[in-house]
């Protein structure tokens, strides 16, 4: 009776944290070339911003008022 060794299991356990150490690290740095959404202010007062989801190909726009509190409308894809 042969065994076959099982080649998972023989790799050691510091091996795998470092895939796992490198693996998130390389998702944090690409989602920092590709960020999700993208900020534009419009108007000439700078109380309204247009938000792009870059991801998804959505927008909303975002209108403050004097206190503060946005205004959302509702979320448009446009094709």
């Amino acid at each position: 009776m042969t065994t076959q060794p099982n080649l998972l299991r023989d790799v050691p356990q510091a091996v795998w944290i470092a895939i796992g150490v490198l693996a998130l690290a390389g998702s944090i740095a690409l989602h920092a070339l590709f960020p999700r959404y993208q900020f534009a202010v419009i108007g000439n007062d700078g109380k309204a911003m247009i938000i792009y989801d870059r991801w998804g190909g959505r927008f909303q726009r975002a209108v403050y008022d004097d206190h503060g509190e946005p205004t959302l409308t509702r979320v448009l894809t446009p094709f």
